[in-house]
């Protein structure tokens, strides 16, 4: 449960990085990566669920503005399509340790992992969803290092 601290880092397009901390998929396996795809971002503050599985976010790296996700944690009846989640990653400044919603059925750490999704935590993603928000969506890597 987001307890190791395996470095990792959002570049962008332009250059600019964003150091975090793997979590979900890339945690559970520990092996360095690198993943790929279109960043950008969403303001919603209580429907993470449902952002994670629209079909509209495939193979993005989906930034979460609010500055905690999964505080409801995942259950089988909030998702949007299939349930799959779609982005190719997720970067959120904290991921809640504690489901506080009695229908919650896992953490969010525990779906990611489940799906085989990789997360990066400790972002400073009010600056992130700022500059995204003048840039406009941009390529964007995420590199994880091997675990030690």
């Amino acid at each position: 449960m987001t307890t190791s601290r395996i470095p990792a880092v959002l570049v962008l397009a332009d250059g600019t990085r964003f150091p975090g901390f793997a979590f979900g998929a890339a945690e559970a396996g520990a092996s360095a990566e690198s993943l790929e795809g279109t960043c950008t971002h969403t303001v919603d503050m209580f429907g993470y669920q449902r952002e994670m599985t629209s079909p509209e976010r495939k193979g993005e790296i989906l930034v979460f503005a609010a500055p905690q996700v999964g505080n409801v944690g995942w259950n089988s009846e909030d998702s949007a399509g299939d349930g799959s989640i779609t982005p190719a990653a997720v970067v959120v400044r904290d991921v809640s340790r504690i489901p506080s919603n009695f229908r919650a059925q896992r953490t969010l750490e525990e779906e990611l992992r489940n799906q085989g999704v990789t997360g990066i935590r400790g972002v400073d993603t009010r600056k992130l969803v700022r500059h995204l928000s003048k840039t406009g969506p941009q390529q964007a890597t995420i590199q994880i290092q091997e675990a030690k």
